[in-house]
């Protein structure tokens, strides 16, 4: 692991670690809530689908039938695990970023494979470039059976027999050939139900930098989780089987309180650690076995507060599927915007320089540099201050105001549609 990149904080001549400083990113909801992403450190053997209970839709009868959902996994590839969910992570992060750039997100998208293993917080190496290439197979060919979400009828729809659905439609490798050109980097095509789901809205804030902090599987995958439970009961405490919880994460059921403790309590104690499980209580059940009650903690509520004041990144795509940036906090509300600058920078005494800026640039390219500068920073590319980085981007772009560039993907959208 590269050393975490650090900033100066111009106030006290301190450095700041960049990577306790959130990083919201918008998540589709549904497969944050199936549990596509398995936690483990190694490749799952002997096991290659998973099930779940989605809902109980009423017939015309008014009959029940269940939707069950089934995760089925490529025998040679396996199920998607925790390494998979941290290259997914990033990929939330460069979709974000596009966003902000104010570039589409349909048709081909260009993943770079050492891009994403900087974002992920890997050193490049011969094995994560075979990990980059195993997600990018299993985001391909991981089946989703049984049912998804569709956020604009707001309701599950169960898919004709024997059809099933991944999360990547295409997957094109560089130095693959496609429509008489050789690929200079990777590039995807989004399946169209998760596409569709994320150009209506239907995502949740997930904090990168918190994600990747977390190193026991289990942890990473509590957090969402958990988020979601204590979303639902309004930030109360949240109760799970036990006997649910082994089956979702496909976990050895134990059979022993303390094998069970020793099990689940080193991924509490780091949710702890970060002040995002503020407690847990193993209860026995009345019918046997144990439930376990957790309560939140500090930063879940933080991350609730983020989640009102910033619900302007998540509604920045139109519903016809055109990017559409829409301004974070309003239209006039430049102040909000320097204040996002300065909590980068930590350049107090610059507040008018800012200012000047966001106005002449807009906040929309505003964002766009303090994204940049973010980036380089995690990136350990800053040399000097993150003020001084910005401060850099920003002269050169009030240069060149007018002189904005878009790089197109390789593969237009355009032409994939006329096939």
């Amino acid at each position: 692991m590269d050393p975490k990149p650090h900033a100066i904080d111009a106030t006290k001549g301190q450095p700041f670690d960049l990577a306790l400083i959130p990083d919201y990113v918008p998540a589709e909801v549904f497969l944050e809530n199936i549990g596509y992403f398995t936690p483990s450190s190694k490749k799952i053997r002997g096991i290659y689908i998973k099930e779940k209970l989605l809902a109980e839709v009423v017939g015309e009868d008014g009959t029940k039938q269940p939707i069950i959902l089934k995760i089925s996994a490529n025998h040679e590839l396996g199920l998607p695990i925790t390494a998979d969910l941290d290259y997914y992570r990033s990929f939330l992060k460069i979709l974000d970023d596009l966003v902000e750039k104010q570039q589409p997100i349909t048709g081909y998208i260009e993943i770079p494979s050492k891009y994403l293993s900087n974002l992920a917080g890997k050193t490049w190496s011969i094995v994560i470039h075979r990990e980059i290439r195993n997600w990018f197979a299993r985001m391909r060919h991981t089946a989703i059976r049984g049912g998804v979400y569709n956020a604009e009828r707001k309701r599950y729809e169960v898919p004709k027999r024997g059809m099933e659905r991944g999360v990547f439609d295409e997957v094109v490798y560089r130095g693959e050939e496609k429509d008489g050109r050789i690929a200079e980097s990777n590039y995807v095509k989004l399946s169209s139900w998760w596409l569709k789901n994320y150009l209506r809205h239907h995502v949740r804030p997930i904090d990168l930098n918190f994600h990747l902090r977390l190193r026991k599987p289990v942890a990473k995958s509590l957090y969402p989780l958990l988020e979601t439970g204590w979303y639902a009961s309004q930030g109360k405490a949240y109760t799970k089987s036990y006997t649910d919880l082994a089956k979702e994460f496909l976990l050895t059921h134990r059979r022993y309180f303390a094998d069970m403790v020793r099990q689940l309590d080193p991924a509490h104690k780091e949710l702890q650690k970060e002040k995002f499980l503020r407690g847990w209580k193993y209860n026995k059940a009345k019918s046997g076995g144990y439930t376990i009650t957790y309560y939140p903690g500090e930063k879940f509520f933080q991350d609730q507060k983020a989640r009102i004041q910033r619900r302007e990144l998540a509604i920045q795509i139109d519903r016809m599927g055109e990017r559409t940036r829409l301004p974070r906090h309003g239209k006039h509300d430049v102040g909000y915007v320097v204040e996002d600058i300065l909590e980068i920078t930590g350049d107090q005494q610059s507040r008018n320089y800012y200012t000047m800026v966001v106005r002449e640039l807009g906040q929309d390219r505003a964002y766009m540099l303090l994204s940049e500068t973010r980036q380089a920073a995690r990136q350990g590319e800053v040399r000097t201050t993150t003020a001084k980085y910005f401060t850099d981007l920003a002269e050169r772009a009030l240069a060149q105001v007018r002189e904005h560039k878009n790089q197109l993907p390789i593969f237009p959208a355009e032409k994939q549609s006329k096939k």
